[in-house]
């Protein structure tokens, strides 16, 4: 039976970009004498330069040593650079022997190795660097579309959530938007993840051909099971091997879906799964990566669980589970309640599109909630919301308008007016920074009645203020108030000169000569 669940889901993604990495096997050995010395004879088929005092070896043609040590290292496989006596030397790989590692990001970069104590992290550096000569590739992980980023618009910082989820700190800020560097990448997903908008989505596979093959698993299920489904998320690695271990413990209802790593699977196909008829999603963490902690994949676990709460499905739940051990993994499915599934399941197809997804999930979902729910509030970080404008403040001075990169947020064209669309907005808060009144608050939520959320509606208007002089319509009655109320003390804005700020642009010039 689950030969042929599986067999459904089955499918090759479609990579469209490799990034190349080229070495020749320079290589750099940092670390202390006693250290460094036994290790040398493993890596003599490479070209090595040894950062290190006291070795009491001589230099030949593929030996340098140094006694200096490298005031900075940077790079990645083929294209390390260490700065050393203020002279910029280019490596291919890196074996960093200090206790202190030079690049200690939470996942190092290709081509680097810093074991510190762990014999076993040292014994396979040993193993793989003398095999890292010639030209690697591996698929760019990532797509990113700069027009929906919120990261940043007019010089008003907004979203960096990418950046802080980044293990492998590959993405950097850039102006308006963000960089990622595809050779430092290395496709945990975490980034993918807590992206509001979706202008950062996973490329290996992509989002539309993982819920296609979901879809279809299920599909292949239904026809041999009436019981709901449980979903089990694992990676290639220690999840595959887990998943073997204990296959014929799992139960018939146990469905399992692979993927090469758990980060590109968040939100949006957890609530399509349970949309399409599973009885609960488990992401399992086999940690296969001691680098990864997945916090930020977790944290979408805890908003997708608010929402189905919500909804009454307390038993059709995303759980999380982190562990190597077979017999937790067996435990887990046996303690796991009996669930529900929906009565009608979801026939939408896969889009690559997580916004898209996760509205329609949540549509059908509420369409035949267990309980009636108008709107749920979410934490804070959630990417669904509305922002609250303190009318007495706003003085409808439109900055929140000029920044929204999601136009969430809209003027009234002809009519002074602040106009608010709910389900366009990511909760980015670059409106709440940009406005000078400090008149804007986020408030994370989710409105399930889906024709409110779709609907513009209105935050804030004033009163016409007409120029004094023409009567031509130019500003707001509170803006010119607010104006001149600061100004009516200033010397240079006494008598004459104040009353032309009661005139629209022409009649000030023409009073003014």
């Amino acid at each position: 039976m689950h030969s042929s669940i599986i067999e459904a889901g089955e499918s090759t993604p479609l990579i469209e970009e490799w990034i190349e990495f080229q070495s020749q096997g320079r290589c750099l050995v940092l670390g202390d004498a006693d250290q460094v010395a036994p290790l040398l004879a493993y890596l003599s088929s490479l070209n090595l330069t040894v950062c290190c005092s006291g070795l009491d070896l001589e230099a030949s043609d593929n030996l340098t040593i140094t006694d200096a040590k490298p005031e900075q290292l940077s790079g990645w496989l083929g294209a390390f650079k260490a700065m050393i006596n203020g002279q910029q030397y280019a490596f291919d790989l890196v074996l960093d022997m200090s206790q202190s590692p030079m690049i200690q990001t939470q996942v190092a970069p290709l081509g680097y190795f810093a074991p510190r104590d762990d014999k076993q992290a040292l014994a396979e550096a040993l193993q793989q660097l003398p095999d890292l000569i010639g030209i690697f590739d591996k698929p760019k992980y990532f797509n990113y579309k700069a027009s929906i980023c919120a990261h940043s618009r007019r010089g008003v910082s907004g979203c960096d959530l990418c950046q802080q989820a980044c293990p492998a700190e590959a993405i950097q800020s850039a102006g308006e938007q963000i960089e990622v560097n595809p050779s430092l990448c290395q496709g945990c997903g975490s980034c993918t993840a807590v992206c509001p908008s979706g202008a950062i989505s996973y490329a290996v596979p992509t989002l539309d051909s993982s819920l296609e093959r979901c879809r279809n698993m299920l599909k292949a299920y239904a026809e041999l099971e009436d019981r709901p489904a449980q979903l089990l998320i694992h990676d290639l690695l220690n999840g595959e091997k887990l998943v073997a271990a204990v296959a014929d413990q799992l139960g018939g209802n146990v469905v399992s879906f692979s993927i090469e790593e758990i980060g590109a699977l968040g939100m949006p196909f957890w609530l399509a799964a349970i949309a399409y008829g599973a009885g609960s999603v488990t992401v399992l963490d086999a940690m296969s990566h001691s680098d990864h902690d997945w916090q930020t994949l977790q944290q979408q676990t805890g908003f997708a669980n608010t929402l189905l709460d919500a909804m009454g499905y307390q038993d059709m739940r995303v759980h999380w589970l982190q562990t190597r051990k077979p017999q937790a993994l067996s435990e887990h499915f046996r303690q796991l309640a009996a669930t529900n599934m929906i009565s009608e399941k979801a026939q939408f197809a896969g889009l690559d599109d997580k916004r898209r997804v996760m509205s329609l999930s949540l549509n059908h979902l509420h369409d035949q909630a267990l309980q009636s729910v108008e709107v749920v509030d979410l934490p804070r970080g959630a990417p669904f919301g509305e922002i609250v404008v303190d009318k007495q403040a706003c003085t409808l001075c439109m900055s929140c308008v000029s920044v929204c990169p999601a136009g969430a947020v809209l003027d009234g064209v002809d009519k002074p007016q602040l106009n608010f669309v709910e389900e366009q907005c990511i909760q980015c808060g670059m409106c709440e920074t940009a406005c000078p009144e400090s008149a804007i608050s986020l408030t994370p939520r989710y409105l399930f009645d889906h024709n409110a959320r779709r609907s513009k509606r209105v935050l804030h208007e004033e009163a016409i203020f007409h120029c004094i002089s023409c009567g031509k319509p130019f500003a707001t009655q509170k803006m010119i108030d607010t104006i001149t109320e600061r100004l009516k003390d200033h010397h240079m804005f006494q008598g004459a000169a104040l009353e032309r700020l009661k005139m629209c642009e022409d009649c000030r010039v023409k009073a003014m000569f």
